[in-house]
């Protein structure tokens, strides 16, 4: 226990340590800059005036990327209806599938009050970016949804297909 009080105080310490600003002891005004020594030690110094590289991609760039999704076994189409057995017990709310292709809009559209009743949460598994999540978004309504791969889905329940809807005891459209 004695061995952890010293560290302890010391992790207490420390952000009233870093938030300190520096303060200049002494100052006789032949100070020299700095730069020539960092020159002579091998840094290089940048202009202040260089454009620096980004650190991270764009924000638009990141969200492009992380719109963009893929389900490459399942495709739109008819899918047809499937008893779910005991594959669905895990499942606490009933899924939908969707893409943003025009009959998983159209489907959206036409079942999103039975959807809302049930409480079904939407899984968008094919996308290409922003735009076709945010139009899926706009039909769905005030449907929950998130956007990730149907690949597991579609391997433990059998789909080749979407627009689909995940209940307790069937797979149907």
């Amino acid at each position: 226990m004695r061995r952890l009080v010293a560290p302890l105080l010391l992790c207490a310490a420390m952000p009233t340590f870093s938030a300190t600003p520096l303060t200049v002891l002494h100052d006789n005004g032949n100070t020299l800059p700095l730069a020539p020594l960092l020159e002579a030690s091998g840094f290089i110094l940048e202009s202040q005036d260089a454009e620096l590289p980004p650190i991270a991609p764009t924000m638009e760039a990141v969200l492009e990327q992380q719109a963009t999704v893929r389900s490459p076994s399942l495709t739109p189409g008819t899918q047809p209806r499937i008893a779910v057995g005991d594959a669905a017990a895990h499942l606490p709310r009933p899924i939908f599938l969707v893409g943003a292709d025009k009959l998983s809009l159209r489907w959206l559209a036409d079942h999103r009050i039975r959807l809302s009743a049930l409480g079904a949460v939407g899984l968008v598994v094919e996308a290409n970016g922003v735009s076709d999540v945010l139009e899926i978004k706009r039909v769905a309504g005030d449907l929950p949804l998130a956007a990730g791969s149907g690949e597991m889905l579609a391997e433990q329940f059998g789909l080749r297909h979407y627009p689909v809807l995940i209940g307790p005891e069937w797979i149907e459209q």
